[in-house]
């Protein structure tokens, strides 16, 4: 299953100090394939620049892309949307934890994997 990630879910995932890519996986039976956009990896630099805790997560995050898939989106759009339009175009499931891209994945019918502060994982939109 091929699953693009957003910002704050790498974050997200840093910071839990967890495999939770591996707890997905364990959970539904299947491998996923991590992807990313390169503009997320324009927005972990930039956040890696600055200094605290941040900085220090968002290096952790970028280690972690050297993994995965980059897409590229060449559409002039704020990296929400692109996010969007590339797991539209691209047949992807979208994971998220920010509330916005959420409710706007859910109104275009793209497929979610939520996953929660407390670690649980929510699937919506497709069948297993």
């Amino acid at each position: 299953m091929k699953v693009l990630f957003d910002t704050s879910l790498l974050i997200m995932i840093v910071e839990q100090g967890r495999d939770l890519i591996r707890i997905v996986e364990d959970t539904i039976g299947e491998v996923i394939e991590p992807y990313i956009l390169e503009d997320i990896i324009d927005e972990l630099e930039k956040i890696a620049k600055r200094r605290g805790k941040k900085s220090n997560l968002a290096k952790l995050a970028l280690k972690l892309t050297e993994r995965m898939g980059k897409i590229k989106c060449l559409k002039d759009l704020p990296v929400d949307l692109k996010l969007l339009e590339a797991a539209k175009e691209h047949g992807m499931v979208l994971a998220a934890v920010d509330r916005k891209i959420i409710e706007e994945a859910r109104r275009k019918k793209i497929p979610l994997l939520i996953f929660h502060e407390d670690l649980r994982v929510t699937f919506e939109g497709w069948t297993l």
